[in-house]
């Protein structure tokens, strides 16, 4: 809590208020200078050395007067003497290093006193003693000690090897605390052998929520962050989320796996497997000196594999494109993205795979289980696939959007070309070994097949194009930005369907395929492919509102296309194991009885008349005239399912009412 009125604020704030001590956060507009998200308080920070500044810097100044580094496996070091009560017993500079250049006798930090919990009484706060821990160990401690009073104990000895605060005597180190005792011992010679301090824990922000410049330097809190890159690679532990580099590699034969990617010893053949526990890994690994000085040693790791001999094509003779001719290629790679999107939907469904493997009820043990477990691995792999390809069409829009050109989201029509060289149609069909090597061509890395015409090749193309053509293109950082993100995740595509090339490889089609037939054979069926449509509908809708809103939707309408897209998936899996193909048809939209206002407003559960062709309404009126259409499905569905069905449809309308809501507000 903070004081009932700040001396800033006009108006009285009520008792029990919290109040934001930042200034960046009490402004009512941008302030300029520094954004917000390079404050402290805003930042990442996830411990250390974190992503915006090294919270053990922070922590340097815990006890006032005293500056303390943590970064040494003995123990934390006293740097410097500022003040406070550690000047006021006497204590300087002078007094932290007695020792020689050949035999340093630094002062340590030997135990720590104070609250950590806010259910904790100031006679049982807790003494963390530096015992057998290195810096950083203590510094965990000392990081958690709550605002109010603290003790510290200093010695001479390492921390790591010194007797902490057990030997404290009059009741012991919180004993000390709580009577607010301080102490200095001396030898004969003058030469200080321990002190035991007591303060109040250090605030490391001014009033005005300002990081005190008094106590903190400029560079300080960033020291000791990942630099030089080489660090990055030494630092960030096992698959990292922010590490920028492979953790584990396989050789470039493909038959050694489980490879330890910065491994010390590169001679051994067989390499040696990589070892899961951080501290064996560590000793097996290149250390920071070697890694600064060998790094070249690194293997490039394509496709997962140690392998230098793949090149990228050449580009040098590439014939940049016209603005016109990116525009055009983008527009049809927008229809390519979303066919490949539904003919991996399609072969998803194809498969005879359960929603969700438990294994309580497909025992792996058993032979059907461990079937059953391989084809819902590959049916996995196609659908992560397939949300890929949802989110390209999303990126390629949003190109197109940058380059001031209407949206493609349009169903693909049955004669989009998803191949130019070999003129391969849009179809959907089910994961036989034919259609699944097509996906795996179609998907193959240009990095591979250094052919320009595929679709990785053609990105390339665009890509070249716009980064050596900035004369063309005033967006080209936007553009060649979102043109990445695409190449980098079609690598990772051709991975996965390899994958499931291997999951699939001991079993034949008629173990793993389910048959589909396009026409619905029950009035339950036939209710539920109306209702798919309007599912597919209503998230093409809420992607184009989106997009074309940009920032003003705030990510809501986003959310519920996710949603939608959720539910359209369910619908279909029901649909599948029910043997009835999934179309993938966009309804045409019908207009509202009572104008756009009863469309906005009118719950989704609202019964609607029977619905006529008609032309598309702008901006998501299509989205919203299906959303109020499938209350009306659902009801009927309600009316001829089981209760499994009818829960399903009960999930869905409260995600229907809502996209409904998202739209309305404008």
């Amino acid at each position: 809590m903070n004081d009932p009125t700040p001396g800033s604020v006009d108006l009285p704030v009520p008792e029990g208020k919290i109040f934001p001590r930042n200034l960046t956060a009490r402004a009512d507009h941008v302030v300029r200078g520094n954004p917000s998200g390079s404050r402290p308080e805003s930042g990442v920070d996830n411990c250390f050395p974190g992503l915006e500044f090294d919270q053990r810097n922070l922590e340097k100044a815990f006890f006032p007067g005293l500056t303390v580094d943590f970064h040494h496996a003995s123990g934390s070091r006293v740097l410097a003497v500022t003040g406070g009560v550690a000047a006021d017993q006497g204590i300087t500079d002078a007094d932290l290093d007695t020792g020689t250049p050949q035999d340093p006798r630094p002062l340590y930090l030997w135990a720590v006193c104070g609250r950590t919990t806010v259910d904790q009484e100031e006679q049982d706060a807790p003494v963390f003693h530096a015992t057998e821990r290195t810096g950083l160990e203590l510094w965990r401690r000392v990081h958690d000690l709550l605002p109010g009073r603290v003790a510290i104990v200093l010695g001479r000895t390492p921390g790591s090897t010194s007797p902490g605060a057990f030997w404290v005597p009059d009741g012991g180190l919180n004993r000390w605390r709580t009577d607010n005792r301080s102490e200095v011992q001396f030898d004969a010679d003058g030469v200080l052998e321990w002190a035991i301090l007591v303060a109040d824990r250090a605030r490391y922000l001014d009033p005005d929520g300002v990081i005190d410049p008094d106590v903190y330097q400029a560079g300080d809190l960033t020291r000791s962050l990942c630099a030089p890159w080489q660090y990055d690679f030494r630092e960030c532990g096992c698959y990292y989320w922010a590490a920028s580099k492979p953790d584990i590699s396989t050789s470039s034969d493909g038959v050694h796996r489980n490879l330890n990617f910065q491994r010390r010893d590169r001679t051994t053949n067989p390499p040696e497997p990589d070892i899961p526990t951080i501290r064996g890994r560590a000793a097996k690994e290149l250390d920071h000196p070697a890694l600064i000085a060998n790094w070249n040693v690194l293997p490039v790791v394509l496709n997962g594999r140690e392998d230098d001999s793949m090149e990228l094509p050449d580009w040098s003779g590439l014939q940049p494109m016209t603005r016109a001719k990116v525009i055009r290629e983008l527009e049809r790679l927008a229809c390519v993205e979303h066919a490949l999107c539904l003919e991996y939907l399609y072969a998803h469904y194809s498969l005879n795979a359960p929603p969700v493997f438990v294994p309580a009820v497909h025992d792996p043990a058993t032979p059907e289980g461990a079937r059953t477990r391989k084809i819902y691995a590959a049916a996995a792999e196609v659908f992560s696939v397939a949300v890929d390809e949802m989110r390209h069409l999303r990126w390629v829009n949003e190109l197109l959007g940058t380059l001031g050109r209407p949206l493609r989201l349009e169903p693909p029509r049955p004669d989009t070309v998803i191949q130019l060289q070999t003129g391969r149609r849009f179809e959907l069909k089910p994961l036989t070994p034919g259609q699944l090597d097509w996906f795996i061509a179609v998907e193959r890395p240009s990095a591979v097949t250094a052919d320009p015409q595929g679709i990785d090749g053609m990105y390339v193309k665009l890509h070249e194009t716009i980064v050596r053509c900035p004369e063309l293109f005033p967006e080209a950082d936007r553009l060649a930005h979102l043109i990445k993100l695409i190449i980098d995740e079609g690598n990772d595509h051709y991975r996965r369907f390899t994958a499931v090339k291997e999951h699939l490889a001991e079993l034949s089609p008629d173990d793993y395929l389910r048959p589909l037939s396009p026409d619905p054979g029950t009035a339950l069926d036939v209710q539920l492919v109306e209702l798919s449509a309007l599912n597919y509908t209503m998230l093409l809708g809420a992607l184009e509102a989106t997009l074309k809103r940009g920032d003003t939707a705030g990510g809501v309408l986003i959310e519920q296309a996710r949603r939608t897209m959720s539910n359209l998936h369910e619908l279909n899996h029901l649909l599948a194991s029910r043997g009835v193909a999934p179309r993938f048809t966009k309804l045409p939209a019908a207009p509202a009885p009572a104008g756009e206002q009863a469309i906005a407003s009118a719950p989704a559960s609202a019964p609607v008349p029977a619905r006529e062709p008609a032309p598309e309404l702008a901006d998501g009126q299509a989205a919203l005239a299906a959303a109020r259409a499938s209350g009306a499905v659902r009801q009927s569905i309600n009316a001829l399912a089981v209760d499994g069905v009818r829960a399903m449809m009960t999930r869905h309308q409260a995600d229907t009412d809502a996209l409904i809501a998202a739209f309305s507000l404008r």
